[in-house]
């Protein structure tokens, strides 16, 4: 048995010999022909130049041929520029934020490079690329391009829907390490949950950690954790980690980065759809279902960020078929705008900043009905409007409704109560509320600061010679579920009155009565002085 465990591990050990002289050879081959491209040579002539560079420079010849193909390690995935094809909701728009020291510095950093490291970078992309189990590109990435550097571990994640974020390739975690993080909830303080948060590089150190309270997943004094991207969003997070503290220079830094968006690019591709379509959004693919069968106007919302990583507005991702707007709009005309082409007051009136709120804390927003402004071909409209978020994948998934046509009903009762000095009283038998509009507080000639008057109250509430009768009423519509009219007398402030109320049950499904609902107004006898 021990012969054959060594035959296998040596075998085994042939085997990647073979994949990697063969991703190594491919290389070569495409280094030969740019030579052949730049310098008019023969293949032939292009691998003797590659061997001269080779032996005086101490280097293998496939990391000097990676090193001319690509003089640079590529910097991770950029993100898009603001642009104005507003009808393309298929790709979120994300703005990364960048640091001074991540950025053109950096940039300039990476075309510093030394050679090796280079040549090193675009071996491990092929190494990464000739991978055919997600499962094993954390290895593949440490083995290639990062063990090099003293990293002790690799993760990488995807994005799920609810924001969550789930392993799908570990190297250098104990395997019921890996096991009980497979899927990380996303209202834990992890790490790199900030970094698909924030859409921005995060490295910090275990002591950093500690003072901003994350959790950290696996053992190491240093971690950087790497949103990726693809197609202009943030579709995971590749978390690495060390286990010496020392931040590396800027030129290591981006050469991280650009390892760390290889894997990313390599999952992205291995999770294709079967057309060759490029990966999905998780949030944008479960979105799209659902909001086919949702009523009223839903949407997905992808965050938009200014250079400094700051959410400054959002892009409508997805809508509802039934999706519309006070202006007019439907969902084909609402999807790809920004929120505030289509609704600036939305920096005024609170939106924006609960939306932003909700994306980055994981706080489901709401905001009750609130008079508000609209921007329509006629000018500006005001509305009532009501709206809730809650983050979805790495957007948010929003419902707004306006209340227009509540408000007008409202608006023309209430004049309508006016006109023929008529009023509404509610009593409600099972939690005992009594709601009054504003004109029967008039016609009742009662102070609206005391509140309504309960149902058992009213006999009181009217002359004695009239009180039984009231009364009377009151016990057949509760127990009988009797409507009834009466035109009681009210003596109140010195002045008698007569008053209409016109009474019906609510019945529930089992027959009991369960509120009185009542319209009440001045008969046109007037009121008259008392002597």
């Amino acid at each position: 048995m021990a012969r054959l465990t060594a035959a296998v591990q040596r075998l085994q050990g042939e085997v990647d010999g073979l994949r990697r002289a063969q991703r190594g050879r491919a290389v070569i081959e495409q280094a030969k022909g740019l030579l052949v491209g730049r310098l008019g040579c023969t293949p032939d002539e292009a691998f003797t130049h590659i061997s001269q560079i080779s032996q005086r420079s101490n280097m293998r010849v496939a990391e000097v041929a990676g090193g001319l193909l690509g003089i640079a390690a590529p910097m991770p995935e950029p993100a898009p520029e603001h642009d104005d094809d507003s009808f393309k909701p298929e790709r979120y728009v994300t703005h990364p934020h960048v640091d001074l020291d991540e950025g053109a510095e950096s940039a300039h950093a990476v075309s510093l490079l030394p050679e090796d490291i280079t040549a090193r970078y675009h071996l491990t992309c092929a190494a990464l690329g000739s991978t055919e189990d997600t499962a094993r590109l954390a290895e593949v990435a440490w083995s290639e391009g990062l063990r090099q550097l003293g990293v002790t571990a690799v993760l990488i994640g995807v994005l799920e829907p609810d924001g969550a974020v789930r392993l799908v390739s570990t190297y250098g975690l104990p395997r019921n390490l890996a096991s009980a993080w497979q899927r990380v909830p996303s209202n834990l303080n992890v790490a790199f949950l900030r970094a698909v948060t924030d859409g921005r590089p995060l490295w910090l150190d275990r002591e950093r950690a500690a003072e901003l309270g994350y959790e950290l997943l696996g053992e190491g004094e240093l971690r950087a954790c790497i949103p990726l991207r693809d197609g202009g969003r943030t579709f995971g997070v590749a978390s690495i980690l060390w286990a010496e503290v020392g931040t590396p220079e800027i030129g290591i830094r981006a050469y991280v980065a650009a390892v760390a968006q290889a894997c990313g690019r390599r999952v992205s591709q291995l999770l294709r759809n079967g057309d060759g379509s490029p990966v999905a959004s998780p949030a944008a693919h479960w979105v799209e279902a659902v909001l086919e069968s949702l009523p009223d106007s839903f949407a997905l919302l992808a965050p938009v960020r200014d250079h400094d990583g700051k959410i400054v507005d959002f892009r409508f991702d997805r809508c509802s078929p039934e999706a519309t707007d006070a202006a007019g709009r439907g969902a084909d005309q609402i999807c790809g705008r920004r929120m505030l082409d289509l609704h600036p007051h939305a920096t005024t009136n609170g939106i924006l900043d609960g939306y932003r709120h909700a994306l980055l804390t994981g706080e489901p927003f709401r905001l009750a009905p609130t008079p508000t402004s609209v921007h329509t071909s006629r000018g500006q409209l005001p509305v009532v409007l009501s709206t809730r978020a809650s983050r979805f994948g790495d957007g948010l998934l929003a419902h707004w409704q306006y209340h227009d046509g509540e408000r007008r009903v409202a608006s023309r009762l209430e004049r309508l109560q006016r006109a023929t000095d008529a009023g509404w009283a509610e009593w409600d038998l099972v939690n005992g509320e009594t709601t009054w509009s504003a004109q029967t507080y008039r016609v009742m000639r009662r102070d609206p600061v005391r509140g309504p008057v309960k149902l058992s109250a009213l006999p009181r509430y009217v002359i004695a010679e009239d009180a039984a009768a009231v009364k009377a009423a009151i016990h057949r519509v509760t127990r009988a579920g009797e409507p009834f009219d009466l035109t009681p007398r009210l003596h109140r402030e010195g002045v008698t009155s007569r008053v209409r109320v016109v009474a019906d049950p609510v019945m529930a499904d089992d027959g009991r009565v369960v509120a009185v609902h009542a319209a009440v107004y001045r008969t046109s006898d007037g009121d008259c002085a008392s002597s």
